[in-house]
C-alpha cells in the first residue's frame, strides 16, 4: 500500500534505497560469539571469584543476613556473594558489547548457580518460571497476533484520519500514535507500522517541494513516540515487567492500573513537549501536508471495512487489557485469587490459538524466544542477587559513597537513580540496564527507608532514555534503516530531548507522585 506511493514518488532517485519498514537488525539473537569480549567477561569474573580476597564488608554482611548459621557457613556464603558479584561483572560486559549470544548469557546465569552450588536446581528453575516471564511470553504472543491481522496497521490508518493537515499536528499525531501502541505493542512492531507511512508523507510532499527536513522530522518523531510510549504501562517493555518481577520478590504487588497511573503523566507530558519542540530542531520546509494527506487517505480507504476474524482479534485483546486492569479487584473477588498479568497474557495467547486464528507455528515463528528466555534469566539473576545477599552488600557500599554528597535517601536517592539509569540504557539495552541495577537500587532503597516502589519504578522508566544513539532501541534501529537520517541526527535531537526528559522525570516524582499521587517517599 504505502510502498507503492514511495516507489512511484520516489522513483526518480534510485540509488537511495527506501526502507520498507521492517526491522534490518536482529540484535544479539542472530549473532555468534565474538571469543575476544568471550575471553573478556570470563576474565573479569575469574578475577573477582577467585583471585580478589573477600572483603571484610562482604563477611560481615553474610553474619548479619546468616548468623544463625556456623563460621564455615557463613564463610561459605560471603564467597556465594562473591561469585554472584563476579557473575554480575560478566554480564556487564556480554550485555554492553552482546559479543556472546544474549539466550546462552541468560542460561549461565542459572549454570553459575548451579555449578557453585549457589541454588538447587528446582529453585533455579522456579526462578525462570516467574509471572512475569509469563507476562513477557504472553504479550508477544498477543502482539504477533495483531500484527499477523494487520491490526496494527489499521492503528496507523487511524492517525493519519485523526492528524488533519497541519505539519505540526501530523508530528503530535505521530508521537502520540505510536507512543499508545508502544504502550501495549512491542516497539518493534509499533515502529514498522508507521515508518511506510511518514515515508509516504514525506516522499508526496517531496513531488512539489524539496523537503528533506521535514522526513527527518517525521521519522525521528516515530522512535521518540515509541521511546516516551513504553514507560506507560506494564506491556510497554520487558524492563517493566521485570521491574515488577523484582518489586513482588520483595512483597511488593504492583496491579496493571497503578502503573499506568504512575507512568502516563510521563509519556503524555513528553509527548507533548516534543511535539512542540521537534519541529525547531528539524523546522520543516512546509507548514502544511494536505496534499500528501489527501492521496494517502485515497489509498488507505481502499482496505476497506474490518473483517470479522479481525473484530475477533481486537475484541480479545480488550478483553486481556480489561483483565490486567481489574485483576486485583473484580477477578480476585470473583475467583478469590488473582490470575497475575502473565496467567492474564498467556490466557490471551491460548484463546487466539482455541479459536483457529492462530497458530502455535505462528508463535514460533513470529515471537522472540530469544527475549523470553534472556528475561527469565534476568528474572533468575535478579532472584538469586537477593537471597544471597550480594544485593544488600552491593547497595550499602554505593549508598556509603554517595551518602557525604546527600544522595544517599528520599528524593535525592531516586534522582540518582534516574540519573545513572537514564545514563546507562544508553551503553546497553533497557532490559539488561534493569536487570543490572534493579536489585542493586532496591536494596539502596529499602537499606535507606526510601520506598522501593518509587525507586523501581523511576528507574524502569529512565531507561527509556535511550536518545543519543541509533542502536539505542529498536525503534531507533528501524527509522534510521529508512535512509533518510543519519546519527548526528539522533545526537541532535537527544541534546535537547534528554536533559528535557531528566527535568519532566524530576517534575512527575516529586509534584505527581508524592503530591497528587500521595506515594509515600519514606516507609513507615
Amino acid at each position: 500500500m504505502y510502498i507503492r506511493i514511495i516507489e512511484s514518488t520516489m522513483a526518480s532517485s534510485p540509488e537511495k534505497p527506501v526502507s520498507t519498514g521492517e526491522p534490518t537488525h536482529t540484535g544479539g539473537f542472530a549473532k555468534t560469539t565474538k571469543f575476544r569480549w568471550l575471553a573478556v567477561g570470563l576474565a573479569v569474573f575469574a578475577v573477582i571469584a577467585f583471585l580478589l580476597p573477600t572483603p571484610a564488608s562482604m563477611t560481615a554482611k553474610a553474619e548479619a543476613l546468616f548468623g544463625d548459621l556456623d563460621p564455615v557457613a557463613i564463610a561459605i556464603k560471603a564467597t556465594h556473594m562473591r561469585i554472584i558479584i563476579a557473575l554480575l561483572g560478566a554480564c556487564i560486559v556480554f550485555f554492553a558489547t552482546e559479543t556472546v549470544p544474549l539466550p546462552a548469557v541468560a542460561l549461565i546465569i542459572g549454570l553459575v548457580q548451579l555449578f557453585f552450588g549457589i541454588t538447587p536446581p528446582t529453585k533455579i528453575v522456579s526462578t525462570y518460571a516467574h509471572d512475569a516471564v509469563w507476562f513477557i511470553a504472553g504479550s508477544l504472543a498477543i502482539g504477533s497476533t495483531l500484527v499477523k491481522y494487520n491490526l496494527d496497521k489499521r492503528i496507523g490508518m487511524l492517525v493519519v484520519n485523526l492528524s488533519g493537515t497541519k505539519t505540526r499536528m501530523i508530528v503530535l499525531s505521530i508521537i502520540l500514535g505510536t507512543a499508545i501502541a508502544s504502550a501495549f505493542i512491542n516497539e518493534s512492531s509499533t515502529a514498522p507500522m508507521f515508518v511506510p507511512i511518514a515515508l509516504a508523507l514525506y516522499a508526496l510532499t517531496n513531488k512539489t517541494a524539496t523537503a528533506p527536513r521535514l522526513g527527518k522530522l517525521l521519522l525521528i518523531s516515530i522512535a521518540l513516540g515509541c521511546m516516551v510510549g513504553t514507560p506507560m504501562s506494564p506491556t510497554g517493555g520487558a524492563r517493566n515487567a521485570i521491574m515488577i518481577g523484582f518489586l513482588s520478590n520483595i512483597g511488593i504487588d504492583m496491579s496493571f492500573v497503578q502503573w499506568i497511573s504512575m507512568g502516563i503523566f510521563y509519556t503524555v507530558v513528553m509527548s507533548v513537549l516534543m511535539a512542540i519542540v521537534l519541529p525547531f530542531i528539524f523546522k520543516p520546509e512546509v507548514d502544511d501536508l494536505s496534499y500528501a494527506v489527501t492521496i494517502l487517505r485515497q489509498d488507505l480507504e481502499k482496505h476497506g471495512k474490518m473483517t470479522a476474524k479481525q473484530w475477533l482479534v481486537a475484541s480479545i485483546m480488550i478483553l486481556v487489557v480489561y483483565l490486567w486492569i481489574t485483576d486485583k479487584t473484580i477477578t480476585r473477588q470473583l475467583l478469590g485469587f488473582s490470575l497475575g498479568l502473565g496467567g492474564v497474557a498467556i490466557t490471551g495467547a491460548v484463546l487466539y490459538m482455541l479459536l483457529g486464528l492462530t497458530s502455535w507455528r505462528d508463535y514460533e515463528k513470529n515471537v522472540s524466544w530469544g527475549v523470553v528466555i534472556l528475561y527469565a534469566g534476568a528474572i533468575s539473576l535478579g532472584a538469586v542477587f537477593k537471597s544471597t545477599g550480594a544485593a544488600s552488600w552491593l547497595a550499602d557500599s554505593i549508598l556509603a559513597l554517595v551518602a557525604p554528597l546527600g544522595l544517599n535517601a528520599g528524593i535525592a536517592l531516586i534522582f540518582l537513580v534516574v540519573v545513572i539509569g537514564a545514563a546507562m540504557t544508553n551503553l546497553m539495552s533497557a532490559g539488561a540496564t534493569v536487570v543490572i541495577l534493579g536489585p542493586v537500587v532496591l536494596d539502596m532503597a529499602q537499606n535507606s527507608g526510601t520506598n522501593p516502589l518509587l525507586v523501581g519504578v523511576a528507574l524502569a522508566i529512565s531507561t527509556s532514555m535511550a536518545y543519543w544513539l541509533v542502536v539505542g532501541t529498536p525503534a531507533s534501529s528501524i527509522v534510521y534503516s529508512s535512509g533518510e537520517l543519519e546519527s548526528k541526527d539522533f545526537i541532535r535531537m537527544a541534546t535537547v530531548a534528554w536533559p528535557i526528559a531528566l527535568i519532566v522525570m524530576g517534575i512527575m516524582v516529586t509534584l505527581y507522585w508524592v503530591a497528587v499521587l500521595r506515594i509515600p517517599v519514606f516507609l513507615q
